[in-house]
């Protein structure tokens, strides 16, 4: 009888031990299902008072913008003689890079993780630094030419679908397309003289990164 009882309880530990045979069942729990996770919508333009600073020679100082608005950047140097180079602390680390006297725009705060907060300005003359808000950028209208001179940036109305660009310079041409602050394209970059064309859908933002090219723009 000890035997049979003995046997038994191996029978039933054995049994215990065994792994899992067939297959189960996995239910989630309750609100743990995927979810997806939209991109972030760019950030609408709003009306910023601009924002103005002044120096002489090399040196920094720290912008109020707001983080969440791209601003549109001036730098007038006319007297400089030597490089004229300002750096960033945001996604935009080099604005502007010339030499000599100096006058032109660019954008920053198009990096919205990044925005810049200090500037750091190289020169060695007295200048004039603005950010402004959309406000300050003018509109080349669809089949009329604009022409300029050194670094721009110019709006593109809606309807727009090609541009025909033009530049006289022995330097670097760059040409930069900004549907949004996420959505930036470079559809040109070049040396030297050139007339060339390209796809490009309006609106949008277009920067000429060129600062000696005198260059012309048609839309259309």
């Amino acid at each position: 009888m000890k035997i049979r009882l003995a046997g038994l309880l191996a029978l039933v530990l054995a049994s215990a031990c065994a792994p899992p045979t067939g297959y189960g069942t996995i239910v989630a729990e309750s609100g743990s299902a995927p979810t997806s996770t939209a991109p972030p919508a760019p950030p609408v333009p709003r009306d910023v008072p601009p924002e103005t600073h002044t120096g002489t020679g090399s040196g920094e100082f720290t912008t109020t913008w707001p983080p969440d608005q791209v601003g549109f950047f001036t730098f007038d140097c006319p007297k400089c003689t030597s490089n004229v180079i300002i750096d960033t602390d945001g996604g935009e680390h080099g604005l502007v890079n010339a030499i000599g006297a100096y006058k032109g725009t660019t954008w920053l705060n198009t990096y919205p993780d990044r925005p810049t907060k200090r500037v750091t300005v190289h020169a060695n003359a007295p200048w004039t630094a603005t950010i402004a808000d959309h406000r300050s950028i003018a509109t080349a209208e669809s089949g009329k030419e604009t022409a300029g001179h050194g670094d721009a940036v110019l709006r593109l109305p809606a309807g727009v679908t090609r541009i025909r660009f033009t530049a006289k310079t022995r330097g670097s041409v760059g040409l930069w397309v900004m549907a949004s602050p996420l959505d930036r394209d470079l559809i040109l970059n070049q040396i030297g003289d050139l007339q060339v064309e390209r796809d490009v859908r309006g609106p949008a933002y277009l920067q000429v990164d060129s600062y000696e090219a005198n260059w012309t723009l048609t839309p259309s």
